[in-house]
């Protein structure tokens, strides 16, 4: 709501209780804001009287004045009166005249002022269309000779209807520097801050009716710019000196209380839009109260239409107590930081609101009015609100944005992986398919074919060479562990890779008179890749072959635990030894032996290979990962 003096004359020193009752806010909140026509002036006037006069009188009739006093409201005195008032003041000045100020608070509508008899300012209409000087504050300088030492007599013409309250406001007489400060509060309070808040609303509806447009869906944003747009025509009542655009003063009331009900109702539909409450009766409530007082004033005759402005009044500022209140509630309800910031933004303009209302019914004796300085700070704590509002929303979709970014590349690398996957099944699938053919061919070629001269040979004892026969028997067993280890690609289990070696060199070295004990340790769910375990099962059998070749050992043990995801592998035999001849990682490794290509195979198995060798016997001890490691070349 943007203000409730509609065109009331400024005409208030007397205090009363609502003024009592916010000057403590008024004080915290805008020191130094306000007139101060209360205090007491130098001079005194020794007589205030009024006559009425019909629209053109040019100079006051000689009969029929009335003792008043100031500020004054004709209506009371001579309430179907339309036209003049002439106020005359009369006051005494010293023998020694100095410049004094006059200082007027107020005209309504219109008027002109002489000083003994001269005309020292006037009104550019005096009559319809009115000016309007209702909310003016006006200052002079008076010295002679306008300014006589005695006797001094002020003549205020005044234009006006009762039914817009037509009268005088508060006069002042003094020195300048006592006097010339209320003007400049005065100034301040009704035309700078409202010239301000005429700004400040067009740049919020400027704003917020982009977002609206721009986001049609945020209908918040829409009924805020709406209300404010609305406020603007109504907040030109209090800083405009003519009746332009209308063409006269009551077309211009009836747009400034059309504009008021309208904004209000904005207001109420905004609240609920803010507190996200789906009332729509309330809603068409106010609409058909906004509706209601315009038709009401565009068809009360004038006798009566007094009556139908106060009704709207009243009716404008229930609207901004009903719209406000809601915005309370859901600060009190959802304790949400956008709501109870904009709740304590609303207790002042609601406690001025209703101040201002009673001032304007007359219930309060005074004519100062808080609304039209306070509402301008109102809407910008409104915007500021909003624009919090507006900043959590942005943060929210940013949010979700990331959220979403993040999801996204979260599945995108999942699908990226799952391809990968399938791919390299299908990969797997082909290798495999090739490599069973592989095998099968071996084994039904090839394999065949060692068999039947190994065993051809054997018949021949005394004709064959015996290192020839065990030159066949080691290309056949390496054959079998590569067809045994290819044959099982469908499995990556450990304990089931070593289980054909296993049965083999333990046969093989018993019959040779080795004792063969195989130990396994946490391997049951252990894996390693065909690769991997193909370069371990051939590790082994290189070891396990030394043993029965070179050892002359009696014993032999094969031990293989999994701890904490490392392979600890150690081939054991209390054999004769050998000389330690050349360096290995560290550790002194002999030549031959076959010990090159276990040391190969251990790289690539990303581990490290030891070898201690003595009277006592050898052990062979590797340790590896069982995660896979980075391919590396030999």
């Amino acid at each position: 709501m943007a203000g409730l003096n509609l065109s009331v004359p400024g005409t208030g020193s007397a205090r009363g209780p609502g003024a009592l009752i916010f000057s403590l806010l008024f004080i915290l909140l805008f020191a130094g804001i306000g007139p101060t026509w209360a205090q007491p002036a130098d001079r005194v006037f020794d007589r205030i009287e009024a006559v009425r006069a019909d629209w053109n009188a040019a100079t006051p009739p000689e009969a029929g004045w009335t003792p008043v006093t100031l500020p004054d409201l004709w209506v009371k005195r001579w309430p179907d009166h339309e036209g003049v008032v002439w106020y005359r003041l009369q006051w005494q000045e010293p023998q020694t005249v100095q410049p004094v100020t006059l200082t007027l608070d107020s005209v309504t509508m219109a008027g002109a002022v002489y000083v003994n008899g001269t005309l020292i300012a006037q009104d550019r209409h005096l009559v319809e269309p009115l000016s309007r000087s209702w909310n003016r504050a006006r200052h002079w300088t008076l010295a002679p000779p306008i300014l006589h030492a005695g006797h001094n007599e002020l003549l205020v013409r005044v234009s006006g209807m009762s039914v817009y309250h037509g009268g005088l406001g508060q006069v002042v007489v003094g020195a300048p520097a006592s006097v010339l400060p209320q003007f400049e509060r005065a100034e301040f309070t009704r035309r700078t801050l409202l010239q301000g808040g005429v700004g400040v609303t067009l740049a919020a509806v400027a704003v917020f009716g982009m977002v609206w447009l721009l986001r049609r869906s945020e209908h918040l944003y829409g009924w805020f710019a709406l209300f404010s747009l609305l406020r603007v025509p109504y907040g030109y009542n209090y800083i405009a000196t003519e009746t332009w655009p209308y063409p006269d003063t009551a077309t211009f009331q009836f747009a400034n209380l059309s504009f008021l009900l309208a904004s209000t109702t904005c207001f109420v539909i905004f609240s609920l839009h803010f507190c996200q409450l789906r009332l729509p009766r309330l809603g068409r409530a106010s609409v058909a109260v906004s509706v209601l007082g315009v038709a009401a004033l565009a068809m009360t005759p004038t006798p009566w239409l007094a009556q139908v402005r106060n009704a709207v009044v009243i009716s404008a500022a229930a609207l901004f107590l009903i719209g406000a209140s809601l915005v309370l509630w859901r600060a009190w309800a959802s304790r949400r930081t956008d709501a109870v910031a904009l709740a304590v933004w609303l207790l002042l303009p609601m406690a001025v609101a209703t101040h201002d209302c009673l001032v304007y019914l007359r219930v309060i004796s005074t004519n100062t009015y808080y609304f039209p300085a306070v509402s301008s700070f109102m809407l910008l704590g409104m915007a500021l609100v909003l624009a919090l509002h507006l900043v959590g929303g942005i943060r929210l979709v940013e949010q979700f944005n990331v959220q979403l970014h993040e999801r996204v590349k979260a599945a995108t690398a999942r699908l990226a992986e799952a391809l990968r996957s399938q791919h390299e099944a299908e990969l797997e699938r082909t290798r495999l398919n090739e490599r069973m053919s592989l095998v099968r061919d071996l084994h039904d070629g090839l394999g065949m074919t060692l068999s039947g001269h190994i065993h051809a040979l054997r018949g021949r004892d005394g004709e064959v060479d015996s290192r020839t026969l065990s030159t066949l028997r080691d290309i056949n067993n390496d054959l079998r562990l590569l067809i045994e280890g290819a044959s099982m690609d469908d499995t990556d289990r450990l304990a089931e890779r070593l289980a054909p070696l296993r049965h083999r060199s333990t046969r093989l070295l018993e019959a040779a008179g080795i004792t063969c004990r195989w130990q396994l340790v946490g391997i049951e769910h252990s894996r390693l890749d065909a690769r991997r375990s193909l370069d371990l099962l051939r590790l082994l059998q290189e070891a396990l072959t030394n043993v029965l070749r070179h050892s002359h050992a009696s014993e032999v043990t094969v031990r293989l635990e999994a701890v904490h995801g490392q392979l600890s592998v150690s081939v054991a035999d209390n054999g004769r030894g050998f000389e330690v001849q050349a360096p290995c990682a560290g550790r002194a490794l002999p030549v031959g032996l076959g010990l090159g290509s276990m040391r190969a195979r251990a790289q690539r198995l990303g581990g490290t290979l030891a070898i201690d060798a003595g009277a006592q016997g050898t052990t062979l001890a590797l340790q590896l990962s069982l995660e896979p490691a980075p391919s590396s070349s030999v």
